[in-house]
């Protein structure tokens, strides 16, 4: 039943409201980026624990954060493609 509610919604946006969406979206991510006091991120390991952290990191760890990366972007293009 909430499919039938999804392509009635598809019917009434634009590509125009759809772009201006997502554009808002974007320029809300990046002012509340700027907003937020990422100090924190500092505290959260030590030196000697990031060093060992980035000396362990294989292209099998870089392969699989490509896979993610790749599924977001796939679901991001997906639900762009049923508005338009």
């Amino acid at each position: 039943m909430d499919f039938f509610l999804i392509t009635s919604f598809t019917k009434d946006i634009s590509r125009f409201d759809l772009i201006g969406i997502l554009i808002g979206h974007f320029i809300f991510g990046i002012a509340l980026t700027q907003l937020l006091d990422w100090n924190w991120l500092k505290n959260l390991m030590s030196e000697e624990d990031k060093t060992r952290m980035l000396r362990s990191y294989t292209w099998k760890d870089l392969l699989v954060d490509g896979a993610i990366v790749t599924v977001v972007l796939g679901i991001i293009f997906l639900i762009i493609s049923i508005f338009l």
